[in-house]
């Protein structure tokens, strides 16, 4: 128990671990998203709908940079000195 306590309070621990789950839900999302924007971008360009198969890449490239931004965001909060 003097490990948890010298980490900080139980509210901070538990800040800690409610945004983990929050921040991983929102990236397997966001990259399900890209996923599915790439392969629905594929199937749409195969039946000659281009303007939804340029929706889908565009959603698709959204989501691709949003992993991207959270990833970086993640490694400069790792590198921050406290």
């Amino acid at each position: 128990m003097t490990v948890l306590l010298a980490a900080g309070t139980a509210g901070t621990i538990l800040k800690v671990a409610y945004s983990a789950v929050i921040a991983s839900v929102l990236i397997s999302v966001a990259f399900a998203l890209a996923v599915l924007g790439f392969a629905r971008s594929a199937d749409m360009r195969r039946v000659d709908r281009h303007v939804a198969a340029s929706v889908y890449t565009t959603l698709a490239v959204c989501a691709l940079v949003l992993c991207a931004a959270a990833a970086v965001y993640g490694v400069i909060l790792v590198g921050q000195k406290s």
